[in-house]
Protein backbone atom coordinates (compact mmCIF):
# COMPACT_ATOMS: atom_id res chain seq x y z
CA UNK A 1 0.00 0.00 0.00
CA UNK A 2 1.16 3.64 -0.90
CA UNK A 3 2.08 4.95 2.44
CA UNK A 4 2.97 8.71 0.93
CA UNK A 5 1.50 11.60 2.40
CA UNK A 6 0.46 14.55 -0.18
CA UNK A 7 -0.16 17.99 1.40
CA UNK A 8 -1.87 21.17 0.22
CA UNK A 9 0.13 23.94 -1.39
CA UNK A 10 -1.49 27.09 -1.58
CA UNK A 11 -3.20 27.75 -5.24
CA UNK A 12 -0.68 30.75 -6.17
CA UNK A 13 2.17 28.33 -5.44
CA UNK A 14 1.21 25.95 -8.29
CA UNK A 15 4.11 26.97 -10.41
CA UNK A 16 6.62 26.10 -7.57
CA UNK A 17 5.47 22.43 -8.23
CA UNK A 18 6.76 22.34 -11.95
CA UNK A 19 9.95 24.01 -10.91
CA UNK A 20 13.13 23.88 -11.74
CA UNK A 21 13.03 25.66 -14.81
CA UNK A 22 16.15 27.23 -16.93
CA UNK A 23 16.42 30.69 -16.22
CA UNK A 24 16.76 32.69 -19.28
CA UNK A 25 17.04 36.51 -20.26
CA UNK A 26 14.92 37.78 -22.71
CA UNK A 27 15.65 40.98 -24.57
CA UNK A 28 14.25 43.25 -26.25
CA UNK A 29 14.85 46.82 -28.15
CA UNK A 30 13.35 49.73 -28.05
CA UNK A 31 12.18 52.10 -30.79
CA UNK A 32 15.39 54.28 -30.24
CA UNK A 33 17.89 51.31 -29.89
CA UNK A 34 17.87 50.71 -26.54
CA UNK A 35 18.37 47.34 -25.22
CA UNK A 36 16.10 45.45 -22.54
CA UNK A 37 16.77 42.42 -20.70
CA UNK A 38 14.60 40.51 -18.70
CA UNK A 39 15.23 36.99 -17.07
CA UNK A 40 12.28 34.49 -17.09
CA UNK A 41 12.16 30.87 -16.26
CA UNK A 42 9.09 30.42 -17.79
CA UNK A 43 10.05 29.60 -21.63
CA UNK A 44 9.50 26.40 -23.77
CA UNK A 45 10.10 24.58 -26.76
CA UNK A 46 6.34 24.82 -28.46
CA UNK A 47 6.52 22.90 -31.73
CA UNK A 48 9.02 21.87 -33.67
CA UNK A 49 7.47 22.30 -37.28
CA UNK A 50 7.47 25.64 -37.47
CA UNK A 51 9.99 25.45 -34.90
CA UNK A 52 8.21 27.61 -32.12
CA UNK A 53 9.45 28.99 -28.54
CA UNK A 54 7.00 30.42 -25.64
CA UNK A 55 7.33 32.80 -23.09
CA UNK A 56 5.06 33.96 -20.82
CA UNK A 57 5.62 37.80 -20.30
CA UNK A 58 3.02 40.23 -18.16
CA UNK A 59 1.53 43.03 -20.02
CA UNK A 60 2.44 45.24 -17.68
CA UNK A 61 6.46 45.26 -18.34
CA UNK A 62 8.38 47.06 -20.30
CA UNK A 63 9.29 43.85 -22.25
CA UNK A 64 5.85 43.38 -22.94
CA UNK A 65 5.59 46.84 -24.69
CA UNK A 66 8.75 46.37 -26.60
CA UNK A 67 7.40 43.03 -27.46
CA UNK A 68 4.82 44.59 -28.98
CA UNK A 69 6.73 47.39 -31.00
CA UNK A 70 9.26 45.58 -32.41
CA UNK A 71 7.74 42.34 -32.84
CA UNK A 72 11.10 40.03 -32.54
CA UNK A 73 13.16 38.52 -29.22
CA UNK A 74 15.77 36.77 -28.45
CA UNK A 75 15.83 33.92 -25.37
CA UNK A 76 19.50 33.10 -23.74
CA UNK A 77 20.01 30.40 -21.57
CA UNK A 78 22.57 31.42 -18.82
CA UNK A 79 25.00 29.34 -16.43
CA UNK A 80 24.88 30.00 -12.42
CA UNK A 81 27.65 32.38 -13.03
CA UNK A 82 25.22 34.64 -14.29
CA UNK A 83 23.33 34.77 -11.61
CA UNK A 84 23.94 38.07 -10.21
CA UNK A 85 22.97 39.71 -13.88
CA UNK A 86 20.04 37.86 -13.40
CA UNK A 87 19.22 38.91 -9.65
CA UNK A 88 19.93 43.05 -10.72
CA UNK A 89 17.83 43.23 -14.04
CA UNK A 90 14.96 41.16 -12.48
CA UNK A 91 14.77 43.82 -9.46
CA UNK A 92 14.32 46.88 -12.03
CA UNK A 93 12.08 48.04 -14.47
CA UNK A 94 13.80 48.45 -18.04
CA UNK A 95 11.62 52.26 -17.76
CA UNK A 96 13.93 53.32 -15.85
CA UNK A 97 17.06 51.79 -15.89
CA UNK A 98 19.23 50.72 -19.00
CA UNK A 99 19.68 47.27 -17.60
CA UNK A 100 21.89 46.11 -20.11
CA UNK A 101 24.72 49.00 -19.34
CA UNK A 102 24.10 49.06 -15.34
CA UNK A 103 24.85 45.80 -15.22
CA UNK A 104 27.31 45.55 -17.75
CA UNK A 105 25.70 42.62 -20.00
CA UNK A 106 27.62 41.99 -22.93
CA UNK A 107 25.85 42.00 -26.06
CA UNK A 108 26.90 40.94 -29.82
CA UNK A 109 24.57 40.71 -32.94
CA UNK A 110 22.30 38.45 -33.42
CA UNK A 111 22.28 36.61 -37.19
CA UNK A 112 18.48 37.99 -38.52
CA UNK A 113 17.26 40.13 -35.43
CA UNK A 114 18.25 43.45 -34.53
CA UNK A 115 18.25 42.12 -31.22
CA UNK A 116 21.00 41.01 -29.63
CA UNK A 117 21.83 38.52 -28.18
CA UNK A 118 23.72 37.90 -24.39
CA UNK A 119 27.69 37.56 -24.44
CA UNK A 120 28.59 34.74 -21.52
CA UNK A 121 24.97 33.01 -22.02
CA UNK A 122 24.68 29.06 -22.80
CA UNK A 123 22.79 29.79 -26.09
CA UNK A 124 20.56 32.43 -27.30
CA UNK A 125 17.77 31.62 -29.72
CA UNK A 126 16.46 34.38 -32.06
CA UNK A 127 12.69 34.79 -32.79
CA UNK A 128 9.85 37.22 -33.99
CA UNK A 129 6.73 37.18 -32.52
CA UNK A 130 4.53 34.77 -33.89
CA UNK A 131 1.05 34.87 -32.29
CA UNK A 132 0.24 35.92 -28.62
CA UNK A 133 -2.86 34.48 -26.40
CA UNK A 134 -4.02 36.00 -22.86
CA UNK A 135 -3.44 34.32 -20.47
CA UNK A 136 -4.61 35.12 -17.00
CA UNK A 137 -2.17 38.19 -15.74
CA UNK A 138 0.48 37.10 -18.75
CA UNK A 139 0.15 37.31 -22.30
CA UNK A 140 2.05 33.58 -24.21
CA UNK A 141 4.09 35.33 -26.45
CA UNK A 142 4.66 32.82 -29.30
CA UNK A 143 8.04 32.94 -31.27
CA UNK A 144 9.38 31.45 -34.52
CA UNK A 145 12.53 30.59 -34.21
CA UNK A 146 14.47 32.21 -37.03
CA UNK A 147 18.52 31.03 -35.53
CA UNK A 148 19.17 28.95 -32.39
CA UNK A 149 23.08 29.03 -31.53
CA UNK A 150 25.04 27.76 -28.30
CA UNK A 151 28.96 27.68 -26.93
CA UNK A 152 30.61 24.75 -28.53
CA UNK A 153 32.36 23.93 -25.69
CA UNK A 154 29.03 23.10 -23.38
CA UNK A 155 27.08 21.26 -26.21
CA UNK A 156 27.56 17.75 -27.28
CA UNK A 157 25.10 17.92 -30.60
CA UNK A 158 21.97 17.34 -28.70
CA UNK A 159 21.94 18.19 -25.03
CA UNK A 160 24.20 20.42 -23.24
CA UNK A 161 26.99 18.74 -21.23
CA UNK A 162 26.16 19.94 -17.78
CA UNK A 163 29.13 19.78 -16.17
CA UNK A 164 30.40 22.14 -18.21
CA UNK A 165 27.30 24.82 -18.95
CA UNK A 166 26.27 24.61 -15.70
CA UNK A 167 22.29 25.51 -16.26
CA UNK A 168 21.27 27.90 -13.70
CA UNK A 169 18.00 26.71 -12.45
CA UNK A 170 14.73 28.08 -11.26
CA UNK A 171 13.31 26.81 -8.08
CA UNK A 172 11.31 29.46 -7.55
CA UNK A 173 10.96 33.09 -5.50
CA UNK A 174 14.94 33.81 -4.71
CA UNK A 175 15.86 30.55 -4.45
CA UNK A 176 17.82 29.04 -7.83
CA UNK A 177 19.99 25.64 -8.17
CA UNK A 178 22.10 24.03 -10.97
CA UNK A 179 22.61 20.55 -12.36
CA UNK A 180 25.79 19.44 -13.11
CA UNK A 181 25.64 15.68 -14.18
CA UNK A 182 23.22 13.54 -16.05
CA UNK A 183 21.50 10.22 -14.63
Amino acid sequence: MFSARYVDVPINRYTRLLHPKLVTLIVTKSGDGRVNVMPASWAMPTSVDPPLLTVAVSPRRYTYELLQARGEFTVNPVPVGMKSVVDFTGSVSGREVDKARSAGIGLFDAKELSVPCVEGALSCIECSVWAQYPAGDHVLVVGRVRVARVLEDVWDGTTYILDRAKPLLHLGGDKYSTSESEI
